[in-house]
C-alpha cells in the first residue's frame, strides 16, 4: 500500500484534510429534515472512500447510517447513538469538528464537496502511478494498473463534465431562466427594495448571495441609513431581517426604530420615557396625547413584526470574530434574508491570526460564503480612515481600513458624505457588480425622524 503522505506536498495535504473536515462539519451542523446537507454531498458523488483520513471516513459512513429512518431526535444526537461515540475520545473528536463548517451549506457546500472529490481523484492517480514506478522498476507486468489508471483518468474527466459551472451544461438551464423571467406575473425575488430607487434601478439592489458594504466618517449617519433600508427590506420586501450591533445597544435599536417608523416621536421621549408621565408634562397636553397614541401605535406593529419574525436585533457582547459569524449563521437558521453587521471595524481579531488586513479578508471571505450558501444578502457598515476629509476630497475604495478584503469580496460599495448638523447628504456608489458604479445619489436627512431619503430635484 502507498502512503500517499509521504508523496503529496504539505501544502496539499492540509488542504485535502481542511476541505474534508469542513464538509463533514456542514452536514453535522447544518443537517435539517428541511435542509439535506448529507443529500448534497451524496449527489456530488461524494463517498466514505474519498476522505483521506480513516477517521473522517467513519464519521460519514456514520452519517449516511443516521440518516435512514426518523429517530425523532436531531442529527448530531442519531450520529452520536453510534457505538463507535460512546467512547469518550471519539465523540470529543467530533464535537472539535461541529463548527468546520459552520459558514458553508447549500452551494457553498456543493462546490466544497465537488473539490473532496476531485482531490480524491488526484490522489488515486498518485497511488497508482507510485505503483506502476514500482512495478516496472521490479520488472513485473504493470498492464492491469495502467487499466485502472485510464479508467480513474475517464471517471475525473466525466465528473468534470458535470459541473454546474460548465458552460455547455449551465446553457439551457440560463435559457429556461431567462425566458421565465420575462413571462408575465414573475417577481425577482433574488432582489432586496432598498427605498432608493435610484440605487434599485442602477445597481440592482441588494441582491441575494451578496455581500455589500456601506462606508462613511464616524458621525455621518451610517446606523441611522442602515436602519432605513432594514425597514423599507421588512415593509417593502416582506422579508425576515436581522441586525447585528456591535454599536448600539438594544434600548436605542428599538427607540430608532420607533422613531423611524411613526409620526413625529423625537427620540429623547423614547429614551427617557419619564417625560411623558404628565406631572412633567409642561407643553400643550393635546401634544402628550397625540405622543402616546402615536407610541401605541408602534407598540403594535413591533408586536405583530415579532410575531411575524420579520425583524430582529442582536446587541453583542463579545466583538470576537466567531461570535460575529456564529450570529450571522444564527440569523439565517432563524431565517433571515437580509442582515446588518454595525460595524465591521469593531470586529476584534486575535493578534495570532496575522495582521489586520489577512484578517478581515478571511472574516469577508467567509460572510460572502455564507450569503451564496443561506441565499442571504449581508450588509456590513465600516468606518473610512481619514485620509479622505484631511485632503479635502471625495472617499475611495482605498479609503476603507482593510480596503483590500472588503472591496474584493462585496458585490456593492456605497459612500456616505455628510457634515455633521447638516441635512444635505451623498451616497456615492464606488462598486456596483451588478450595475453602474462612479455615481452619486443625492439625500436628504431627517434630524426628527433620524432617517435618510433620496432627494428629488
Amino acid at each position: 500500500m502507498v502512503d500517499f503522505t509521504k508523496i503529496l506536498p504539505d501544502q496539499t495535504l492540509d488542504r485535502t484534510r481542511q476541505t474534508e473536515s469542513m464538509v463533514i462539519g456542514a452536514i453535522l451542523i447544518h443537517q435539517q429534515n428541511d435542509s439535506d446537507q448529507l443529500a448534497i454531498v451524496q449527489k456530488a458523488g461524494v463517498g466514505p472512500e474519498d476522505f483521506s483520513t480513516p477517521g473522517l471516513a467513519k464519521i460519514f459512513q456514520t452519517m449516511i447510517d443516521a440518516s435512514v429512518g426518523d429517530h425523532g431526535e436531531d442529527f448530531l444526537t442519531a450520529v452520536l447513538r453510534n457505538s463507535h461515540y460512546q467512547d469518550k475520545e471519539n465523540q470529543n473528536y467530533l464535537y472539535r469538528l461541529y463548527d468546520e463548517g459552520s459558514t458553508i451549506r447549500n452551494d457553498s457546500l456543493h462546490y466544497h464537496s465537488r473539490a473532496l472529490k476531485l482531490l480524491s481523484f488526484e490522489r488515486q492517480e498518485i497511488v497508482l502511478v507510485a505503483q506502476l514506478g514500482s512495478k516496472l522498476h521490479q520488472g513485473e507486468a504493470s498492464d492491469s494498473i495502467y487499466e485502472e489508471l485510464e479508467k480513474i483518468k475517464k471517471e475525473k474527466t466525466d465528473y468534470l463534465r458535470g459541473e454546474r459551472n460548465d458552460f455547455g451544461n449551465g446553457l439551457i438551464e440560463w435559457w429556461e431562466a431567462f425566458d421565465h423571467k420575462r413571462s408575465v406575473g414573475f417577481k425577482d425575488q433574488m432582489k432586496i427594495k432598498s427605498h432608493l430607487p435610484s440605487l434599485d434601478e442602477q445597481t440592482q439592489g441588494f441582491r441575494k448571495g451578496e455581500v455589500s458594504v456601506l462606508a462613511g466618517a464616524p458621525g455621518s449617519g451610517k446606523s441611522a441609513l442602515a436602519l432605513t433600508l432594514i425597514l423599507a427590506a421588512v415593509s417593502g420586501s416582506k422579508i425576515k431581517t436581522t441586525l447585528i450591533s456591535l454599536e448600539m445597544g438594544l434600548d436605542e435599536i428599538m427607540s430608532r426604530i420607533i422613531v423611524q417608523s411613526r409620526d413625529q416621536v423625537p427620540l429623547k421621549y423614547l429614551l427617557d420615557p419619564t417625560r411623558l408621565q404628565k406631572k412633567n408634562w409642561v407643553k400643550d397636553p393635546n401634544e402628550l396625547d397625540r405622543l402616546l397614541a402615536e407610541i401605541e401605535k408602534a407598540r403594535e406593529w413591533t408586536e405583530r413584526e415579532r410575531d411575524a419574525g420579520s425583524f430582529n436585533a442582536i446587541a453583542l457582547l463579545s466583538f470576537h470574530p466567531n461570535v460575529v459569524l456564529q450570529s450571522v449563521m444564527d440569523a439565517t437558521r432563524n431565517g433571515a434574508e437580509f442582515i446588518v453587521i454595525d460595524h465591521l471595524h469593531r470586529v476584534l481579531f486575535p493578534p495570532k491570526e496575522g495582521n489586520f488586513t489577512e484578517s478581515m479578508t478571511r472574516f469577508m471571505v467567509s460572510l460572502t460564503e455564507t450569503a451564496k450558501a443561506t441565499n442571504s444578502h449581508i450588509l456590513v457598515l465600516s468606518q473610512l480612515n481619514r485620509e479622505s476629509s484631511r485632503e479635502g476630497r471625495k472617499p475611495r475604495l482605498t479609503d476603507l481600513k482593510g480596503s483590500g478584503g472588503i472591496e474584493e469580496n462585496t458585490s456593492l460599495a456605497m459612500f456616505l458624505s455628510r457634515e455633521l448638523d447638516s441635512s444635505e447628504a451623498e451616497l456615492s456608489i464606488l462598486k456596483a457588480r451588478s450595475g453602474r458604479s462612479g455615481w452619486s445619489i443625492p439625500m436628504i436627512f431627517n434630524p426628527e425622524k433620524i432617517m435618510f431619503g433620496e432627494l428629488y430635484n
